[in-house]
């Protein structure tokens, strides 16, 4: 099931940078496209205007791209991101040479859920070829967090976040900051959770490599807003490659849209690597990511609406080697 390190292709990593309307995400990505950070980020976006980028930084623009002093480039997305993204990839007149990026970085709509997005880099075998979702940052306004999460998808990015960034928290005091942390905290533990104003965030911490860690370390079950429930399995026995597979195939085709996300640690039998598991929906897949750091244990989060703990549990059961 999982390939060997040497014949994973080399690929661009990807961040989603998502967050409920009026939290902080255009003056993020501002200051990602202007600042001196040593970087070369794509990043795809709606619409140029609502940056508002001084045209002084500015070294070339056309009609959908603009260059900047710092080496990045900003697209508008008007029509299909798959092509977009390949797009990137295109060789350029007059040396014909690949623009290459540290990393591609994609705003995601106010209201939109990430994880039909997601899906992409999953099941698009060009765009899958060639890029990885690395991360998700989602943003949220501290002020108006209740409010936000009056709506489904609100919970959903906060949910499928790996960096929670708690924007908007100047004016308020302590323990108001404290409410609203332990808001985002009680539906997503596992991320890690930045309290900062946007305009003075360090962008090292926002823009880090991502690595998956669990704030649980035992089995449970977490229920949040919407009905989004949280699903932890750990467990330091083996699994076999083959029932492993037919465990989560049951998992998908049982579970449907209510299984949003879900990732994690693979302890297989007879793999002397870790496995990463990465999955939206229907897809998933599973790869190899290195030595294990520590003894090897199984750690997977499943994310998504009225979840079972028992469900899970029993399959899970039934996939330990013998």
């Amino acid at each position: 099931m999982p390939m060997p390190t040497s014949s994973l292709p080399l690929q661009t990593p990807v961040t989603l940078i998502t967050g409920w309307l009026g939290a902080g995400k255009t003056t993020l990505l501002n200051r990602i496209l202007t600042e001196n950070h040593g970087q070369k980020y794509a990043v795809l976006i709606n619409e140029f205007g609502e940056l508002g980028i001084d045209d002084r930084l500015i070294v070339q623009r056309d009609q959908d791209l603009i260059e900047l002093s710092n080496g990045c480039i900003c697209c508008t997305v008007r029509g299909d991101m798959i092509d977009k993204l390949l797009s990137l990839r295109k060789r350029r007149f007059p040396f014909f040479k690949r623009r290459r990026f540290d990393r591609i970085l994609i705003e995601t709509t106010g209201i939109a859920e990430p994880a039909p997005l997601l899906r992409t880099f999953l099941v698009e075998e060009d765009v899958a070829t060639y890029y990885s979702v690395d991360k998700i940052i989602t943003v949220a306004d501290a002020r108006n967090l209740q409010r936000a999460l009056e709506h489904q998808s609100a919970s959903e990015q906060l949910a499928l976040a790996d960096t929670l960034i708690l924007n908007h928290t100047s004016n308020l005091n302590q323990y108001q900051i404290g409410v609203a942390s332990e808001a985002v905290q009680a539906i997503n533990s596992d991320a890690t959770l930045l309290i900062s104003e946007v305009p003075t965030i360090d962008l090292r911490n926002v823009l880090a490599a991502s690595n998956i860690t669990f704030a649980t370390t035992q089995s449970g079950t977490h229920s949040h807003e919407h009905s989004i429930t949280t699903i932890s399995i750990s467990s330091d026995n083996a699994l076999d490659e083959l029932k492993v597979q037919l465990w989560l195939d049951t998992c998908v085709q049982q579970l449907g849209e209510d299984l949003i996300r879900y990732k994690g640690f693979l302890n297989i039998a007879g793999i002397e690597y870790r496995c990463l598991l990465q999955g939206v929906y229907d897809l998933y897949k599973v790869s190899a990511d290195g030595e294990w750091p520590t003894p090897p244990r199984n750690e997977i989060v499943f994310i998504g609406h009225n979840l079972k703990q028992e469900f899970f549990e029993r399959g899970f059961a039934a996939a330990l080697a013998t």
